[in-house]
């Protein structure tokens, strides 16, 4: 614990921030806070104007109930009724159970309905009645207790895959909890017999499909807490228990000390700069510093921190302080439909994750990692594949990236695939025929925190950055783009540098056909190291790439003497032939591929 800590004092800063915004907000006519909406590509049609988000209202009603000020109340259990008013009770629809984002648009009118609401609003709802239930008038004590009850039985009916991490545990807490609040045993059940399916399917790896995801992983933390909290249950709590310990393992597998960053690879992820998040703040007892966010858009959620008594195992904090020694983790995530494997390099500047194979949807992280700045902060380097449709610049979902890693340094071979999301991996697909705008598809590598370059030059099959502190080398081993060759340029950034593989360009956006561009792939290496590293006795050799049948295939030697090959599909295919392409070799032999733990949860 750091000595000047204080979980209280903590708990009511991120209270009094959370509802100085909610205040700003609060529309008295609608009994909501109202926001202006952000931009938003998935699930909703409002994307911008005022708009009655129903999620934060309902944590600000929460809120309000915990500072209990005058007026606070009845204006809390205003939010109430009008939230269950808001919730589609109607069993026969598909909405069933949960609400839409704002108030303006019900659930059945989004594109999709995001039923993860009833998971969200139905945590909010448990910690209302939790912490002042018996304070609630009977009609909203009525009311919720109902919402409750709709918002259960949603997330029974859909059932979710329990490799949908963060969900399946969120679902697991509401159906236990609202089972012993609304005496229905036969819902409890189900909490309880999923709590035992979820921490199999986890056995199953060792790990978490929704691997190493910083923001998710806080919302796992939080859910099993809740859990210890809020369910009185022998054997559930004893599954909690394992489970808590193995989210904390897994944590620790990519923490960087020497940055206080998470490493690569990640399979969800909204910031590269991790920070200090509120539920990490109290976990780790200040040990990493407690810095009040300051909510934006009626954003309630850090406040809801305050209500929830987290926990650190004590044999996390010497893990947590210092890196004992350079080390390479590998760790099984899945196996199915084929094992998906990462990587993770750590010492003492520098760390760098890679995933051998997965696609580049804006949350992922293939390749990812961190390094200490010469200031002492850290500078961040982040791979991902982008695409220019002549109204903005984004992250392009249609892309795969398969890796092989040893140590420091990664070859990489990128490709396309079809049918495939444009934005979002599965909501906006890109189908066989479809013909899609782009000015420009590339391969980018961001170095945040990287000196500045004074202009935009092209580079000659590769680069090497001096970072101060570390150096960052990467490569281009070839590739072809609808018959033309991949190019390579540095771009200056107003935060860094970036490294572009061009792929493809065109002074205005052209309409592109996947069946129409035969080869589509680029192919090179990466390696992120310590200033003074050393190298082998010979010259680093060049990284070669080849096409032969359906395949690609990037071959290097690493200073150290290890050989890297990685293959993949070389035109683009659908993901499912993507996978069945791809291999990797290190030193010839598949790479290592072993579970985060061998010790069962469920014995």
């Amino acid at each position: 614990m750091h000595p000047a800590w204080s979980a209280a004092e903590y708990d009511r800063a991120l209270l009094r921030a959370a509802l100085a915004e909610g205040d700003r907000c609060w529309d008295a006519e609608a009994n909501l806070l109202q926001v202006e909406a952000p931009y938003n590509p998935i699930h909703t049609n409002i994307k911008g104007g005022p708009a009655h988000p129903t999620r934060n209202s309902l944590h600000y009603a929460l809120l309000l109930l915990e500072r209990g000020g005058e007026g606070d109340a009845e204006r809390a259990h205003s939010v109430i009724l009008r939230i269950a008013g808001l919730q589609d009770r109607s069993p026969e629809n598909a909405t069933y159970g949960i609400w839409g984002y704002y108030a303006e648009e019900p659930a059945a009118e989004m594109v999709p309905a995001d039923w993860n609401w009833a998971d969200f609003l139905g945590i909010a709802l448990l910690l209302v009645h939790a912490r002042h239930g018996d304070t609630l008038p009977a009609e909203v004590g009525h009311e919720l207790r109902e919402s409750l009850r709709h918002a259960a039985a949603s997330i029974v009916r859909r059932n979710v895959h329990l490799t949908y991490t963060n969900v399946a545990v969120m679902g697991t807490f509401v159906t236990l909890a609202a089972g012993k609040l609304l005496d229905d045993e036969e819902l409890f059940a189900y909490g309880k017999d999923r709590m035992v399916r979820l921490t199999r399917a986890i056995d199953s790896t060792g790990s978490f499909t929704e691997f190493n995801s910083p923001s998710y992983w806080g919302v796992v933390l939080q859910t099993l807490t809740l859990i210890r909290e809020h369910v009185d249950d022998e054997e559930v709590l004893e599954l909690n228990d394992r489970l808590h310990d193995r989210l904390w393992l897994h944590f620790l597998a990519r923490w960087h000390p020497p940055t206080r960053q998470l490493s690569g690879p990640m399979a969800r992820c909204y910031s590269n700069d991790l920070g200090v998040p509120p539920f990490l703040a109290k976990a780790v007892r200040g040990e990493l510093g407690a810095p009040v966010p300051s909510p934006v858009r009626g954003e309630m959620a850090t406040g809801v921190e305050s209500c929830v008594d987290y926990r650190m195992p004590d044999w996390v904090l010497p893990r947590l302080r210092e890196l004992a020694g350079e080390r390479e983790h590998r760790e099984l995530f899945t196996e199915t439909p084929s094992p998906e494997t990462g990587t993770t390099w750590l010492d003492a500047v520098t760390t760098l994750g890679s995933v051998n194979h997965q696609d580049t949807w804006l949350q992922r992280r293939p390749l990812f990692g961190h390094w200490v700045r010469p200031d002492g902060t850290s500078g961040h380097l982040h791979v991902h594949l982008m695409k220019d449709d002549g109204a903005e610049d984004f992250d392009f979902a249609s892309g795969v990236l398969s890796t092989v890693q040893s140590g420091p340094h990664v070859a990489w071979l990128a490709g396309f695939a079809c049918p495939a999301g444009d934005r979002h991996h599965h909501l906006d697909m890109i189908e066989p025929g479809d013909r899609f705008r782009a000015r420009s598809l590339r391969l980018v590598v961001d170095a945040i925190g990287a000196p500045p370059v004074a202009e935009p030059c092209t580079l000659d099959g590769g680069v090497e950055l001096d970072l101060g502190t570390a150096r960052l080398d990467f490569r281009l081993a070839g590739g072809a783009f609808g018959g033309r060759t991949p190019t390579l340029r540095l771009v200056p950034r107003a935060d860094g540098v970036r490294i572009e593989v061009v792929l493809f360009e065109s002074t205005t956006p052209a309409e592109l056909d996947w069946a129409e561009l035969g080869d589509t792939f680029a192919a090179g290496t990466l390696s992120l190291v310590a200033a003074g590293a050393r190298q082998g006795a010979e010259p680093m050799p060049d990284p070669e790439a080849a096409a032969d049948g359906d395949h690609a295939e990037v071959r290097w030697t690493t200073p150290q003497g290890h050989r890297l090959t990685v293959r993949g599909g070389r035109s683009v295919v659908s993901r499912e032939e993507h996978t069945a392409l791809h291999s990797a070799t290190l030193d010839g032999a598949a790479p290592p591929s072993p579970r985060l733990s061998d010790s069962l949860l469920v014995p």
